[in-house]
């Protein structure tokens, strides 16, 4: 009778093992799925972030006012009697026009007309004059 009883304490300890495995291998299965909708999620919210400002990275405006900011930082750091030149055609877009007002560079490309401009601090006089594909910067 003894040794009956010891054959059926082991048959259940190995029927609690094997269930015991099974519910790790589902947990592991569980585990790997919630971890793959993580990743698809964040993903998805990644992809919409991307698109999102792609957009707005590459806007006319965008453009404009880098535009602007570079001839203010370059009028700034000029010293009296230099000229630079600015071509039409950039990379920024095709630039229709260039106007110093007030102490500030407004610029106008592929026809959005500047509305606020970028301020500048020169001591000297600044001015711009159209020279067949480019705007030429005076500084005086």
């Amino acid at each position: 009778m003894g040794s009956l009883l010891k054959m059926e304490k082991k048959v259940q300890f190995q029927r609690n093992l094997l269930y015991l495995s099974h519910l790790r291998i589902r947990k592991k299965g569980e585990v790997l799925n919630q971890v793959l909708v993580h990743i698809v999620l964040v993903g998805l919210i990644f992809a919409i972030f991307v698109f999102a400002t792609a957009g707005r990275i590459n806007g006319r405006d965008v453009k404009q006012q880098v535009l602007e900011k570079e001839l203010a930082l370059l009028i700034d750091s000029a010293e009296g009697g230099m000229e630079f030149g600015i071509q039409k055609a950039m990379i920024n877009g095709k630039i229709n026009n260039v106007e110093i007002k007030e102490g500030r560079v407004y610029v106008t490309v592929e026809g959005l007309a500047a509305t606020k401009g970028y301020p500048y601090f020169s001591k000297y006089s600044v001015s711009v004059r159209e020279e067949g594909n480019k705007f030429v910067v005076s500084v005086r």
